[in-house]
């Protein structure tokens, strides 16, 4: 999967959670990667139910799956001001990977999507490159980089 410089959204003005969600909906239905954006919020609410997605740092990775989702996709969304979350160090939240997987992709695609991530997340080099740089080109370098395990 090819990660898009149009997934990079910088500055985004929200100020909890759900708007958050309601955000990636609206843009994920605008670029066609949902169909039904209310399908996608909910798919979002009902993950953080189950546990939080939230992680330390800074940084969340919420992600849904559904037959309402036309293909997978990251979107890597800087906040303006970071919102509440739970997290793992009980900082808000400033820096999210939203992850969108189709049903006909959930299991084995899904986990390397969070897995690959999840494990870039866990090196200082990575998280200081995302949180300390809002230029487009770079940010879409060091995200396929983590995408493909490189990092």
């Amino acid at each position: 999967m090819d990660f898009d410089t149009k997934n990079i959204l910088l500055d985004v003005d929200v100020s909890d959670k759900l708007s958050l969600f309601q955000y990636i909906a609206h843009y994920a239905k605008v670029n066609k990667l949902v169909n039904k954006s209310e399908q996608l919020v909910e798919a979002f609410l009902k993950r953080e139910e189950e546990v939080s997605t939230g992680l330390q740092d800074s940084f969340a990775i919420p992600h849904a799956k559904g037959d309402f989702i036309y293909q997978p996709a990251v979107i890597f969304l800087k906040l303006r001001h970071p919102i509440s979350w739970e997290t793992f160090d009980e900082q808000p939240v400033a820096n999210v990977f939203a992850l969108l997987v189709p049903s006909e992709f959930e299991g084995r695609n899904h986990l390397e999507m969070i897995s690959k991530i999840a494990t870039s997340l866990m090196e200082g080099d990575f998280t200081d490159a995302i949180k300390n740089t809002k230029d487009i080109k770079q940010l879409k370098e060091i995200i396929t980089k983590a995408m493909k395990g490189e990092y």
